[in-house]
């Protein structure tokens, strides 16, 4: 386990400066242009970047030895945020660059997630995914906290990317400080960067858990966009929009922590009860009276969903081939960032035409309907060791 300690302690403090970085960068770009268009043309511009760059970033992270993989999208990325400090006072400069960053960063994650398995022993693999994605969630967690803190000082936007391209330097250096061999997929025997875009589809046991957790990221995003509108009927402001998100985030960190101890017995059985809480924490939230039972509500989702993010790793990791590992967890994240972009942008509409706790509503049958999409995953082939076909 010491070695996915480094890896979740990069994590933490590169994505705690990424998402410090993400409001510093939402405040350089309406501080020169004062319109939220530019906002949401930025938030565009990752999303589209991330998803269209998915296919070539799980190729690099099968085509090339994983370490340096890892390696190589932490400082491109630490290159890509000293752009933004060179940049910071020009908001066009900025929505390009985001997305710059979204590719540099893309090979990153299913990388990572595709070696885990031989970096740690197979009986500590779904420990292991717990930790890292714990450490994740509370830097997704304590990032816009900073950044918000530290803007608040008085520091600029400028100062803030600077310290982002600190954060990705820090996480490749404990990177190659790992001995161990992080694998490498084939792109000989299985050549094409769409190949775990038809393993997903073709194989059920993958297919299943990917679905439910589109189905899931929908509700997300539609939760994402209708929290601020119930926190203000509950009375609760801004104050208890930034609580709501908040729990979500830290709920997370709860779930994540919690699947260490429970994914052993039965990942599948544990992403059906990951999804039906959060299903019953947005039906808790999106019918409270008052803005506490709607903040216990979002814990509760936040809970469900740091656990089911776990389990459908492990999930992946269990039945796709290290061969090809790395493209499968590349398609996946491409269709969660599809799904959820999809939710974000439509999610205003749902919210006019159903009223806020509509929306919750709707999202809370998402995320039920993941629950029982996710109970068709098939298990009952042989266990193998994750690290081979």
């Amino acid at each position: 386990m010491r070695i996915a300690r480094r890896l979740a302690l990069g994590r933490l403090v590169s994505l705690s400066g990424g998402s410090a970085a993400y409001i510093a960068l939402v405040a350089a770009i309406y501080g020169e242009t004062g319109s939220a268009l530019w906002v949401s043309a930025a938030i565009l511009s990752s999303v589209v970047a991330s998803v269209a760059s998915a296919p070539l970033a799980g190729w690099i992270g099968d085509r090339f030895d994983r370490r340096r993989v890892l390696y190589g999208a932490d400082v491109a990325a630490a290159s890509v945020s000293l752009a933004m400090a060179a940049t910071a006072t020009h908001a066009a400069a900025l929505v390009v660059l985001l997305g710059v960053s979204s590719v540099a960063q893309a090979p990153f994650e299913p990388a990572s997630a595709a070696a885990l398995p031989n970096l740690v022993p197979e009986a500590d693999v779904s420990r292991a995914n717990a930790l890292v994605a714990a450490t994740s969630a509370a830097g997704y967690l304590l990032g816009p906290l900073f950044g918000g803190a530290i803007l608040a000082v008085g520091a600029s936007p400028a100062t803030l990317f600077v310290a982002d391209a600190g954060t990705f330097l820090f996480s490749a250096l404990l990177v190659a400080t790992i001995r161990r061999p992080f694998g490498r997929g084939s792109t000989q025997e299985h050549p094409g960067v769409w190949v775990g875009l038809h393993v997903i589809i073709g194989k059920r046991e993958v297919r299943v858990p990917v679905v439910a957790g589109m189905l899931s990221l929908v509700g997300i995003g539609i939760v994402d966009v209708a929290s601020y509108p119930l926190s203000v009927d509950l009375e609760g402001g801004a104050a208890g929009y930034g609580a709501m998100t908040a729990l979500l985030g830290g709920g997370g960190l709860l779930g994540a922590a919690v699947a260490g101890r429970v994914l052993r017995a039965d990942p599948v059985r544990v992403l059906v009860a990951a999804y039906a809480a959060g299903g019953a924490g947005l039906v808790l939230a999106g019918g409270a009276p008052v803005l506490v039972v709607a903040l216990g509500g979002m814990a509760v989702t936040g809970a469900g969903r740091g656990l089911a993010d776990v389990a459908t790793v492990t999930i992946i990791q269990t039945r796709a081939p290290d061969e090809i590992r790395g493209r499968v967890f590349a398609a996946q994240d491409g269709a969660a960032h599809a799904a959820f972009s999809v939710s974000a942008l439509t999610g205003g509409l749902l919210v006019q035409l159903a009223g806020t706790r509509g929306a919750f509503a709707a999202a809370a049958a998402f995320a039920i309907t993941a629950a029982v999409v996710a109970g068709q995953a098939r298990l009952d082939s042989p266990t193998r060791r994750p690290g081979r076909p």
